[in-house]
């Protein structure tokens, strides 16, 4: 009799299969889905609700906008232009990489890369060659060790056409990194990126790194 009653279950199995052998192969990972290799993406496997709240703690949006917040951890700077940031979630890291090219981002460690509004130190530093050189050195080396491994709030907009780039204002916590290179004389105070509700605070930035001689400022007479 139990042999018939587990035989009764397997074909139960057999014709009626639970969800999970429904769904496209492979394990699923801690985000509640899996990477796809054959259709290069990524399928997702917790309730809707689930999904939806997720990624809200980390994107301000689940469709599509062109601009919005997104919270990580700051990554890295390979330039004193941008910063590299990781996402807490995988499913907003894969929506916010189909936005950008290649060279803003890195698929395999999860890393997208934000070009920062109202600021450019490569530009500043271009007094001469040499200036330039030693200049984006020193800015690279103060934020580092004032942003590396910290967590980040980005407001930022994308950029379509050939850039395909994200442009964003970055916090660390209450502090506003684009806001403090001004003040701290790393970069001047980009007018060319438009207005914004920090215009008056660029250039009381700007203003208080020229009367301390800060960074660029000691160079200038």
């Amino acid at each position: 009799m139990r042999c018939l009653a587990l035989l009764f279950a397997a074909s139960l199995l057999l014709l009626f299969p639970p969800p999970t052998a429904w769904a496209t192969p492979g394990a699923l990972d801690e985000f509640g889905g899996h990477f796809d290799e054959k259709t290069r993406k990524y399928h997702y496997h917790r309730p809707r609700k689930d999904r939806r709240s997720r990624k809200l703690s980390v994107l301000s949006w689940v469709n599509f906008k062109k601009n919005g917040v997104v919270k990580g951890w700051v990554e890295k700077f390979e330039r004193p232009n941008a910063l590299w940031i990781r996402l807490d979630y995988r499913p907003a890291y894969i929506d916010l990489s189909s936005l950008v090219s290649e060279s803003n981002r890195d698929d395999k460690k999860e890393l997208l890369r934000i070009w920062m509004k109202h600021v450019s130190p490569e530009e500043t530093g271009r007094l001469s060659k040499k200036f330039s050189t030693a200049f984006n050195r020193r800015v690279l080396y103060e934020l580092r060790r004032k942003a590396s491994g910290k967590r980040v709030s980005v407001h930022f907009n994308v950029l379509g056409g050939g850039a395909r780039r994200l442009r964003g204002m970055a916090f660390l916590e209450e502090e506003n990194l684009n806001l403090w290179l001004v003040s701290s004389g790393w970069s001047f105070y980009v007018l060319a990126d438009g207005k914004n509700k920090y215009d008056k605070l660029f250039r009381e930035a700007e203003n208080h790194a020229r009367r301390k001689k800060s960074g660029i400022w000691r160079a200038i007479k």
